[in-house]
């Protein structure tokens, strides 16, 4: 399955979820290949979505997890902003990206390598995340399959609007709704909306 979604769901959790275009498609072999094909975008599965990310936001904000999580990641920017690092600025940096990356490991483990069966596992064991999305109304699974679509088609449309490709490559035919990348296209100010959000989930204040 798609390795960004499951960095989606690290909380850095939903992309890493802020790179679309990084989204890959599930291969010929991967169980959940159909079931993704057929799920279909629409705006009332988006307002269910966008409510869970923001149900998401609001809980990591309160979670001593991502307080954590979000204060390394402001160390590291300053560290990296540095013009002339010292060597002590390069050794801690380097600390700090392994302690984020233990953080972010240890709330979703092995995240990069789900199927949309194991992402719905451990969606459900996490409290922060299974609560923030029953409370929108959706199961993990249906919250999975909606940023799977979002980041696929999302990619899709964006290279198709951008002239990279003049159509969609006939190996994805099998493995991505082409409803979806019509989606994209003609509901771009409602999914601008979503994409803020997650970069609201990526960098909390």
């Amino acid at each position: 399955m798609s390795k960004t979604i499951g960095l989606a769901f690290t909380l850095s959790m939903a992309l890493h979820v802020a790179a679309p275009a990084a989204a890959q498609l599930p291969g010929a072999n991967d169980p959940d290949a159909k079931e993704l094909a057929a799920y279909t975008l629409t705006l009332a599965g988006l307002d269910k979505a966008l409510a869970a990310t923001k149900n998401l936001v609001a809980a990591a904000k309160n979670d001593p997890r991502f307080q954590k999580q979000a204060a390394l990641k402001g160390e590291i920017r300053k560290l990296e902003a540095k013009e002339e690092p010292t060597e002590a600025d390069t050794a801690r940096l380097e600390k700090l990206r392994t302690e984020l990356e233990a953080i972010e490991k240890a709330i979703f483990p092995n995240a990069e390598n789900q199927t949309l069966t194991e992402m719905d596992a451990a969606m459900r064991k996490e409290p922060l995340v299974a609560k923030a999305v029953a409370d929108a109304g959706l199961t993990p699974r249906e919250y999975a399959k909606f940023l799977f679509a979002y980041m696929s088609s999302g990619a899709v449309a964006s290279m198709l609007e951008q002239g990279v490709i003049k159509e969609v490559p006939k190996e994805l035919a099998t493995s991505l709704n082409p409803a979806n990348i019509t989606f994209f296209q003609t509901h771009k100010t409602e999914l601008e909306a979503f994409r803020k959000t997650i970069e609201a989930l990526e960098e909390p204040d």
